[in-house]
């Protein structure tokens, strides 16, 4: 057995279909729903005004419905048979990476996306799971001990998947993978100074793209915008000065539901999408933006949960990648509303509009579920 073999997994007493609904964790897929259908009544607020606005509603609906039968089918199957497809998961990952830049649809100035008629997906947010999956796997039964081969291929898989992603022009998906490594590689046990290394090179590598003029002036701008307050109001702080705006004219109870003047004159760009944010500040004030916050941090919890009663450490390593990815989605999206953060287009999870996003999500949360749902199987390491 090479260093980086993945261990066989041993023959499991079988799960039946009563014991499967006992362990299902119904809080987190009840917050997920409701957080969803908020996300819906605010992405109809933000796009009634427009022609076809209700299209976005309906493509939302429809991906919540595929997300809904995808999220079951992920949560009935176990989860360790992933580990058995880990090369597959990866060739995957990285041929549909490949092909996206060679004939994807550029969206915006970002090469990366497949638009099949009305509907569009973007890998990268697939990809996401894919690297929460592998490097759950490569850390497996080696919680405190980790060989330094696994920390090498962990560290090759998040560069080909990052080096890949920036290719297609998306910047924001990088400080996601970033952070699922930071969590994965935490709760496995990484040596500190590996996962400081980790940092700095991140950090080190986002001054190179900067340096070297890998990034396009308006996405430079983006990224910049927040730490310049004299931005003038045209330029790259636009989008950040009518959000800020936006969410200080909600008050406490907001402006009313439809009612909000920056949502309704459509003053905030991408509103359904990067800002869904504002929309639900302004218009339900602080009671509508912490109840939406209250949600996204519910689900946290109750991923966090999961993590510290699954029955190894493949089934922990999963829910803290995917703990990580959304904590990460949920401050950079809200601080980038209040202009705490740079623009990166990161969407709000379950809330912003955007099939890939929401079914990723929803993906995610299948995978949560299933480790509690398989969690009284054994004991497999």
């Amino acid at each position: 057995m090479t260093a980086l073999a993945v261990p066989p997994l041993p023959r499991l007493r079988r799960t039946s279909g009563l014991d499967k609904l006992r362990n299902v964790d119904w809080p987190l897929l009840f917050f997920s729903l409701v957080l969803t259908l908020f996300g819906l009544v605010a992405i109809y607020s933000a796009t009634r005004g427009l022609d076809g606005g209700s299209t976005f509603v309906f493509k939302q609906a429809g991906f919540l419905v595929v997300g809904l039968v995808a999220l079951t089918v992920v949560a009935w199957t176990d989860y360790s048979i992933f580990r058995n497809f880990l090369g597959l998961v990866g060739i995957a990952t990285g041929a549909i990476l490949v092909l996206v830049l060679l004939v994807g649809t550029n969206v915006k100035g970002t090469r990366g996306w497949f638009i099949l008629g009305p509907l569009s997906l973007q890998p990268a947010e697939f990809a996401k799971l894919s690297l929460v999956i592998i490097l759950s796997a490569l850390f497996t039964g080696r919680t405190g001990n980790v060989e330094a081969p696994r920390i090498m291929a962990a560290l090759a898989v998040l560069g080909g998947i990052a080096v890949l992603v920036l290719a297609e022009g998306e910047t924001g998906s990088l400080l996601v993978y970033c952070f699922i490594a930071l969590g994965v590689f935490f709760a496995a046990g990484v040596p500190l100074r590996v996962v400081l290394l980790l940092i700095v090179s991140g950090v080190v590598t986002f001054a190179l793209i900067f340096s070297l003029g890998l990034l396009k002036n308006y996405q430079e701008d983006r990224l910049t915008a927040f730490l310049d307050t004299d931005a003038v109001a045209q330029g790259a702080g636009y989008n950040q000065r009518q959000s800020e705006a936006a969410v200080g004219s909600g008050g406490v109870t907001g402006q009313g539901l439809f009612q909000g003047p920056q949502t309704q004159n459509g003053f905030v760009p991408e509103q359904e999408t990067d800002f869904i944010f504002t929309v639900i500040a302004e218009e339900l004030g602080f009671v509508g933006a912490a109840s939406i916050l209250a949600l996204e941090a519910l689900i946290l919890v109750r991923v966090f949960r999961i993590a510290q009663l699954a029955r190894d450490s493949f089934g922990t390593l999963i829910c803290v990648g995917v703990f990580s990815m959304l904590l990460l989605q949920v401050f950079q999206n809200v601080g980038m509303t209040l202009k705490l953060m740079p623009v990166t287009g990161i969407t709000l999870p379950f809330v912003s509009y955007g099939g890939s996003s929401l079914l990723t999500s929803f993906l995610a949360i299948g995978l949560v579920q299933s480790v509690a749902i398989h969690r009284h199987r054994g004991k497999p390491d």
